[in-house]
């Protein structure tokens, strides 16, 4: 399971478009798309090893569900480990 996760990579075009649709600038560095790339890849970690924690508590096994990685969110949230909205939503 580890291999494959560190075998997994996000495309570097894929991620800079990605970049410059939340940013807003046309032209995204690519030392700055490995960076937020790295960044994301440590939150997914971080994701996944807090829903294995959730299904360890309820003594579930199996593939990860979308009810362990909504706990799993709502935990580092109330850690503050998911940084706030900078703007808001425009639906609710």
């Amino acid at each position: 399971m580890k291999s494959v996760w560190f075998r997994f990579i996000l495309t570097c075009r894929r991620f800079m478009e990605l970049l410059a649709s939340i940013s807003g600038t046309p032209k995204i560095s690519v030392p700055m798309t490995i960076v937020v790339s790295g960044i994301a890849k440590i939150f997914v970690g971080e994701l996944v090893e807090t829903a294995r924690m959730v299904m360890s508590e309820r003594r579930e096994s199996g593939p990860i569900r979308p009810c362990h990685i909504r706990e799993s969110y709502r935990r580092l949230k109330l850690e503050g480990k998911v940084p706030k909205r900078s703007v808001s939503r425009l639906f609710r």
